[in-house]
């Protein structure tokens, strides 16, 4: 089975679409204490992703793991503790569409999967349907990019 590893950014966004417990039934999903902590911070202000995640993670869908973040300038806990997981698993992907992060796992040539992506994957695959699969899209579209988003959209339509 296919293991990814969550950043906050990637796991939120895909908790929007509504389609995270999809994605946890398809393949294996960790992230790392830092990443849940970060994401459990929106509680607070009562974001509906936070409670998701949150289900997910009571639930054993999404496994939180224990690590040390190696010390770096420029990121936050939650990438630097992912960094550290990737190194010491074996994991085939980071889901991650932060810019900034995204451009130090190519660096590093570390796989990832844009949550557009895995939307598309998905709708490929048959774990979604076209309509969920673009209903999914379209929650994202105003926190993805443009052509994440249109690159997504011609995938699900087979074009």
């Amino acid at each position: 089975m296919l293991k990814l590893v969550f950043d906050a950014d990637g796991a939120i966004k895909l908790a929007r679409a509504g389609v995270l417990h999809k994605v946890v039934a398809f393949v294996s999903c960790f992230m790392p204490e830092q990443v849940y902590a970060e994401i459990m911070k929106g509680k607070e202000k009562m974001y509906e992703d936070a409670f998701i995640i949150e289900g997910l993670v009571e639930n054993k869908k999404v496994k939180v793991v224990k690590v040390t973040p190696m010390e770096s300038e420029g990121l936050g806990q939650g990438e630097r503790s992912v960094l550290v997981y990737v190194a010491k698993s074996e994991i085939d992907a980071v889901i991650s569409d932060d810019r900034k992060f995204l451009s130090i796992l190519e660096s590093k040539h570390i796989p990832y999967i844009v949550p557009t992506d895995i939307i598309a994957v998905m709708a490929i695959t048959k774990n979604l349907t076209k309509v969920q699969a673009h209903e999914a899209l379209d929650a994202l579209q105003p926190f993805v990019s443009e052509s994440n988003y249109k690159a997504a959209k011609e995938v699900i339509e087979g074009g």
